[in-house]
């Protein structure tokens, strides 16, 4: 008759190894990106999300769930780098012309966020759409009007102006030439070159700071 043991159960499968985990996640994540350089978010699969990281297809519901948990952690490290860069330019010593170089530069270097808005917000019917809103958007208009009234009450902007106005007047003036892409490229002739030159940060700076100066 064998003896009773006062051994723990053996643990099946192999010990997690955390910093292989992470690692594995930060490359999900940087595959994701990485495809919606060239598709757009419902047509990746998990097939490609795998393929593109080098791992398993079981590794992505492990890691995050599902795919819509994959891209929702990409937007929180998207958004987590650019808020912080933004919150760093309230203490610049012009704000504004510093919030316009920083989010021209973001979405010039960033195409994959242009996508997501074109296809996953304007759609109306995407999983993935309050995501998107909650992580970008909403977070920018918690913050820029803070900016603005910053300035207003420095004097150095026009303190009659609704600051959550001036401030989606701004946003939208920045925004408007990425999300129009197509219009303004072949109505207007306005080329991706432009819009990324000093020169377009600068027409954006003195519309804009012409209308609102104190």
């Amino acid at each position: 008759m064998a003896l009773p043991t006062n051994k723990p159960p053996s643990k099946r499968g192999r010990p997690v190894d955390p910093q292989r985990q992470a690692q594995r996640r930060e490359d999900l994540l940087d595959a994701a990106f990485e495809l919606l350089r060239h598709q757009n978010y419902r047509s990746i699969t998990i097939r490609d999300l795998a393929a593109e990281a080098g791992t398993q297809s079981a590794m992505i519901k492990y890691d995050f769930g599902n795919k819509r948990g994959l891209f929702v952690a990409l937007l929180e490290r998207i958004s987590a780098k650019q808020f912080a860069n933004v919150q760093a330019l309230l203490s610049a010593p012009d704000p504004i012309r510093a919030f316009i170089d920083t989010t021209l530069s973001f979405f010039e270097n960033n195409p994959q966020i242009i996508n997501l808005m074109t296809t996953e917000v304007l759609s109306g019917d995407s999983e993935l759409q309050q995501d998107l809103i909650d992580m970008m958007p909403k977070k920018m208009a918690a913050l820029l009007p803070r900016l603005i009234e910053n300035q207003q009450q420095a004097g150095k902007l026009r303190a009659d102006l609704d600051p959550k106005w001036v401030a989606f007047s701004l946003v939208s003036l920045i925004l408007t030439p990425f999300i129009g892409a197509p219009i303004r490229q072949h109505a207007w002739q306005i080329s991706n070159e432009q819009i990324h030159s000093p020169a377009w940060a600068d027409h954006i700076y003195r519309l804009f700071i012409e209308g609102v100066r104190a």
